[in-house]
């Protein structure tokens, strides 16, 4: 399917709600947190009972430094080399990064990150920390709080970072067509005046449609990223200005040739301690093989990766390089259009997911290189359901379902099985996946397999022009934000609820989990939001993606990134590590 220059517009800034998170992505492992509503600070919550020791196959083939505990701290090296460029290797590069309009996934958000930083930030414990903030106080529902801002704070142009700046960059979100619609369950289809309010020089208002206890989680994703009010201003009228953003980050562009290159250097205004590193060079590098093969030939000094292959090659290399692996944030699955024929029917999608071959998946692709899936959260965080299983490899049982299907609905059936498509992107891994797929269902489904630039996945998943596809959904350290990706709201002509499946009763405990800061009694809301997507069949969870952050032994820093107050950050989480820390040993 062709995209005209419009729809290539609205699949980058529709990306950006598939991908909202920036240090919120991920997901680090540890408990969650309830909210101190007078200071951001959290508590720490007793989370659901561990019933595992949490060991599995992919564990082992990632021994334990792959967590981060050999990664060369500050603190350890006595003359750590001040300046210096650091060559970094990009899965992806951003149509934009304008982040109140554009898509920014894994690689843009480490990119935005340096340039950027948001209004709250999440730790490696699952809790938010005030980081442009001051504070965050809610009224007694949790339906509207006040926001202080930091004093002092400057953008890289020299502007200052008050409540008029923050306002006028979360109502150019709100008000954009596409991206306001990851505000729209807890903020309603209302006017951004309505929802964001200026009280004074370093306060501002957020009002909602309902309680919210857990709100700052979720401006430590993409839309805590504040721009510029002369950038973003600017960028109205030259649109190639969205290619070279303003924040109040660390780092600032000096070059960017978009497909080759971004170069990055310090951010003179910068209000923390300026990065130790001069520039950095970042290239787009598409296959996986040869960002692991530059990385390994000292062409550059980080890569970040998800191919088992490049997982597995770098894991031979031992202490030879600092390798980091999460396995927590991201789930590889199929995602099945529960709005139309013939996956419209459940029967359909069950059949579908019994047939799943997963196992062969893991015998012959996947390898030890990450962890299986049945849901959206592993067992490295505080929100998994130990006893939540997803019925897979059991053809058997598929065969009665496809007969009542075809039975009822012999428009979509030929020869007694159902006619669908699978579409993949054009990676050798999916296509291999496909081959797989295609054989498992052959019994019960006509599968056409339809290969697709992944651009033009991302768009027909959104607009719905789909049966099954590929796809990455993410699983955030707080599972109120993936609100947008459950609720009834947020279907349209375009969707961010990817299956397109409304559930007004799955709506109501969304609304109720948000209503409490309590996490035992989130948990347990949670856990029954979770067997509902199970049970209604919208996705065939394969993996726990796996992303390794891989730097030759000249890097440190990877695990020195702090909130404000010194509180630790994750070393890295969907393969997005901080700039801001990073040094060059001697």
């Amino acid at each position: 399917m062709p995209i005209s220059s419009l729809g290539r517009r609205l699949l980058a800034v529709l990306l950006a709600l598939a991908v909202v998170a920036t240090a919120c992505s991920g997901e680090p492992s540890g408990t969650s947190a309830g909210v101190d509503p007078n200071s951001g600070d959290t508590s720490e919550q007793s989370g659901a009972e561990d019933t595992s020791d949490g060991t599995t196959d992919a564990d082992a083939g990632a021994d334990a430094s792959a967590d981060g505990s050999d990664a060369v701290s500050a603190e350890d090296v006595d003359a750590v080399q001040e300046g210096g460029t650091v060559r970094i290797a990009l899965q992806t590069e951003a149509a934009t990064l304008n982040p109140t309009k554009t898509a920014l996934n894994a690689a843009p958000v480490l990119l935005a990150t340096a340039i950027f930083d948001t209004l709250t930030v999440v730790d490696d414990d699952s809790q938010w920390h005030n980081n442009l903030t001051e504070s965050w106080t809610p009224n007694d529902d949790f339906s509207s709080w006040d926001v202080v801002l930091r004093d002092g704070i400057t953008f890289s142009d020299g502007l200052a970072l008050d409540a008029e700046a923050v306002v006028n960059s979360l109502t150019r979100s709100v008000a954009d067509p596409t991206v306001g619609l990851v505000f729209r369950p807890a903020f309603g289809d209302r006017p951004p005046e309505e929802i964001f309010q200026t009280i004074d020089e370093l306060t501002f208002r957020v009002n909602l449609i309902g309680p919210n206890a857990q709100l700052p989680f979720f401006f430590s994703t993409q839309i805590g990223m504040i721009g510029s009010p002369a950038w973003l201003a600017a960028a109205d009228d030259d649109a190639s200005l969205d290619q070279l953003p303003v924040g109040a980050g660390a780092y600032m562009i000096s070059e960017r040739i978009q497909d080759q290159r971004t170069v990055l250097v310090r951010n003179p205004n910068y209000w923390r301690e300026p990065g130790l590193i001069d520039t950095f060079e970042l290239f787009p590098t598409p296959l996986g093989t040869a960002r692991t093969a530059q990385l390994l030939g000292g062409d550059v000094d980080i890569s970040h990766d998800t191919d088992s292959g490049s997982i597995l090659a770098l894991r031979e290399e031992g202490d030879s390089i600092t390798r980091i692996e999460d396995n927590s944030g991201e789930e590889f699955s199929f995602v099945m259009n529960a709005q139309s024929p013939p996956f419209n029917d459940i029967r359909v999608r069950e059949a579908a997911t019994l047939a799943a071959p997963k196992q062969a998946y893991f015998d012959f692709q996947i390898q030890d290189s990450a962890l299986e899936a049945d849901s959206q959260y592993s067992n490295e965080t505080p929100w998994h359901v130990p006893d939540l299983e997803q019925i897979d490899d059991m053809p058997e049982l598929a065969a009665p379902l496809i007969a009542a299907y075809c039975a009822d609905v012999p428009d979509q059936c030929t020869d007694g099985r159902v006619d669908m498509t699978f579409q993949h992107d054009v990676s050798a891994e999916n296509a291999d996946l496909a081959i797989l797929v295609s054989d498992a269902w052959s019994e019960f489904f006509n599968v056409e397999v339809v290969v697709v630039p992944n651009d033009e996945l991302i768009f027909s998943v959104f607009l719905g022009s789909y049966d099954v596809s590929t796809w990455r959904i993410p699983a955030w350290p707080d599972p109120d934000i993936q609100s947008i990706f459950l609720s009834c709201s947020t279907i349209g002509a375009i969707s961010v609820n990817y299956s397109r499946n409304c559930s007004p009763e799955r709506d109501a405990l969304i609304d109720a989990q948000r209503a409490t800061a309590d996490f035992d009694e989130r948990y347990d809301i949670w856990a029954e939001i979770q067997r509902d997507v199970r049970d209604s069949f919208q996705y065939i969870f394969l993996t726990h993606t796996n992303w390794v952050v891989a730097a030759n032994d000249n890097i440190g820093g990877l695990c020195d990134a702090t909130t404000p107050d010194g509180v630790a950050l994750p070393c890295q989480d969907r393969g997005i590590y901080r700039l801001t820390n990073l040094f060059l040993t001697n």
